[in-house]
């Protein structure tokens, strides 16, 4: 009987603690609770004592400014007003300033080039039936800006191609400039090779020019031992007397000049220099005869 006298006794004082544990509970929380509105009170006061003073400090700057201070004041604001309104469009519209199209000015004639088309059918598909016009707007002036932002990376992917073909050309033009006066050496020598090889060929079959004559003088004297056996043996005449004989005219002696100039061009060096001079002296000779020669004739024709 003491016993359950004894353990009635102690239930109890739990259940008394238990109680006061959740009186205590109840208690700190609507303590904390008051606590925090008591805090976004004071905050919304002080949000709203900041906001009046900074009213009534700009009304006093307004009555202290001058004229021209309330003229840039007023200018200001109209231009802060301006950008929000144009930020507030460009964010409206789809096309990006870049392009600079518009619905009237645009190359696909499209007068609502600037207005988001909603494809409903598209949007209940993808699982976006819920998003607002403005929702829309962004996504697609995303997608516009992702796009032009990929053309550019292309446009600059191809320009530095482009620079490196530009490069490469650049450094072949070079190479063949390099290796021009050796292509120029060897054209001379072939062309120099062609003109002895027909050289040749009309000194055989008997209808040689003077510069056939003169060019076999400094080529006997240019080529090998063994060259020289190989050819045919030739009767070495007096120069003056070769041209004397082969330039009857003054055409044949001016078409000699002509031919001495050009051989002298494919010769790749300055030793028979002195030898062409001279007769280029003998050839101006001869035509100062000819001409006092064509001149007397003339003059005794008219006797």
């Amino acid at each position: 009987m003491a016993k359950e006298k004894k353990s009635k006794h102690h239930r109890d004082r739990s259940r008394d603690r238990s109680r006061d544990r959740r009186r205590s509970s109840s208690s700190g929380s609507s303590s904390s609770d008051d606590d925090d509105k008591r805090m976004d009170r004071r905050l919304s006061e002080e949000r709203k004592r900041k906001k009046e003073q900074k009213k009534l400090e700009k009304e006093r700057r307004k009555l202290k400014e001058t004229p021209e201070e309330r003229r840039q004041r007023r200018m200001e604001k109209k231009r802060l007003k301006e950008e929000k309104r144009k930020r507030i469009n460009d964010e409206e519209t789809l096309i990006p300033p870049e392009l600079a199209y518009t619905n009237l000015n645009n190359p696909f004639n499209d007068t609502k080039l600037t207005e988001t088309f909603i494809w409903g059918k598209k949007l209940e598909r993808e699982g976006k039936a819920h998003l607002s016009v403005r929702q829309i707007q962004k996504e697609a002036s995303k997608r516009i800006q992702k796009n032009l932002h990929e053309a550019a990376e292309f446009k600059k992917i191809r320009d530095a191609k482009m620079a490196a073909r530009e490069d490469m050309d650049m450094m072949k033009r070079d190479a063949n400039m390099k290796n021009m006066p050796t292509w120029d050496a060897k054209e001379r020598e072939f062309q120099l090779d062609q003109v002895k090889e027909r050289t040749r060929i009309r000194i055989e079959q008997g209808r040689a020019k003077a510069i056939d004559i003169l060019t076999r003088y400094i080529r006997y004297n240019d080529e090998r031992t063994d060259d020289k056996k190989k050819q045919e043996e030739f009767e070495l005449e007096d120069p003056i007397q070769t041209i004397k004989n082969l330039c009857k005219s003054s055409d044949d002696l001016e078409d000699l000049e002509e031919d001495i100039k050009i051989y002298r061009t494919l010769e790749s060096n300055d030793r028979n220099e002195v030898f062409w001079n001279d007769i280029i002296t003998i050839i101006s000779e001869e035509l100062k005869k000819k001409d006092c020669q064509d001149r007397g004739a003339v003059h005794g024709s008219k006797r």
